[in-house]
């Protein structure tokens, strides 16, 4: 949910407001916070053109009690600084990723939790609704990280203003969410949404699903049969599922599909551009571990992450988490990625330029334990651009830092 300048202020200023009272009530907070600089050529110049830009997110969390605490997440994701002059302004967006305020109430078989959100709230295709009611590490894939929030990749933004509601049962690892909320369409009518969710997450299978539908409520159509009758209903869906787990051979498969519709009583609309699908093998071979990852993915998407250039395409990452220098630990690894930009499984058929739109990309990446925090390091190569007499485009950097408040 992207938002005016003066409404960012508003928002900041409340929930500076609200710690201010939260730490006076002797209240704990905790968050997360990172920033990345990306340097890299401006691939819509016919010149080199250098472009430095940034993305930042903070996540944060206030506990007023055990049973009731508030949370908010925004990300900075800005344009060049040195396109001009790197004193003069510079264009960026500002956006509201999650504000919520959640209720936690026990009882013998189950925890319910109770949660009030503005934004963008544990969207499918993430593993944040997983990492919060099931407590486990991260099993999104590597491929997918992203400077711009927590959620990473994710395979419909159940954006809005609503409640949802998460059981999460004691006696078997499972939980079951329903969310009620209410967005805008592509034409700027107010859609109703409601969503049922289900996830479980055993020794060696861990899923997560979602369904729903939205109603909009602008534009309504009259006639003979009805008062009123709905002349589309979109549908959206998604899937979250690993096959084993960090410590074993696995299989993680991502997909989902979102802004479908049904018309009438028999058409169902959806664009192929809106289709996301993920098949990634996962191997562990001593101290090496290796990820292949099969992906078809929405341009939206593919704009917000840092190892992705294409919509479809075929990427290895290789990688070791327990490399020393030293005194020092390092994950060092790399990825080779290749494939096509705006081409999907379902127009591989009709005609493209190969030389324009194939990706070859090679991008070496470390981190490591710093201060309170962790840094990153990546050096990416664009293979492709010596074809196309862009030798200054070959290169492409970026150093990120993450921590703990």
């Amino acid at each position: 949910m992207i938002f005016s300048a003066k409404k960012a202020k508003a928002i900041i200023l409340s929930f500076s407001l609200l710690s201010t009272f939260s730490l006076s009530a002797e209240s704990f907070f905790s968050g997360l916070t990172g920033v990345k600089i990306n340097f890299s050529g401006n691939e819509l110049s016919e010149s080199y053109d250098p472009d430095l830009k940034l993305q930042a997110f903070f996540a944060g969390q206030f506990n007023f009690m055990d049973n009731l605490w508030a949370r908010t997440e925004f990300s900075l994701n800005t344009g060049d600084f040195i396109s001009e002059n790197i004193f003069k302004e510079t264009t960026s967006l500002f956006q509201i990723d999650e504000l919520s305020l959640n209720l936690r109430s026990n009882a013998e078989n189950y925890i319910n939790y109770l949660s009030l959100f503005l934004g963008t709230f544990e969207p499918i295709g993430s593993d944040v609704f997983l990492q919060r009611y099931f407590k486990i590490t991260p099993i999104a894939s590597k491929l997918t990280e992203s400077w711009l929030g927590l959620s990473g990749s994710i395979l419909y933004p159940q954006r809005g203003f609503g409640l949802s509601n998460t059981l999460k049962f004691l006696n078997i690892p499972s939980a079951l969410n329903i969310s009620a909320y209410l967005n805008t369409d592509e034409y700027d009518y107010f859609v109703f949404n409601t969503d049922i969710r289900f996830a479980m997450n055993y020794r060696y299978f861990t899923a997560d699903v979602l369904c729903g539908i939205g109603l909009p409520l602008g534009s309504p159509v009259t006639t003979d049969e009805y008062f009123i009758a709905i002349e589309k209903i979109y549908w959206h869906a998604g899937t979250n599922i690993l096959f084993g787990n960090d410590y074993t051979q696995s299989l993680f498969i991502q997909a989902g599909i979102f802004n479908a519709s049904f018309i009438g009583k028999t058409t169902v609309d959806w664009a192929e551009k809106n289709i996301y699908l993920m098949f990634e093998p996962r191997f562990i071979l001593k101290k090496l571990k290796c990820d292949i990852s099969l992906y078809n993915l929405p341009e939206s998407n593919v704009k917000e992450l840092q190892n992705v250039d294409c919509t479809l395409g075929i990427n290895i990452n290789c990688y070791s988490e327990n490399v020393k220098i030293g005194n020092k630990t390092f994950t060092i690894g790399c990825h080779t990625n290749a494939g096509l930009k705006n081409k999907t499984i379902f127009n591989l058929e009709e005609p493209t330029n190969f030389t324009e739109n194939f990706i070859f990309n090679i991008t070496g990446y470390s981190s490591s334990d710093l201060l309170s925090g962790e840094l990153h390091v990546m050096l990416k190569l664009k293979i492709m651009e010596l074809t196309r007499n862009n030798p200054g485009n070959v290169f492409s950097c970026g150093i990120g830092y993450r921590t703990k408040i």
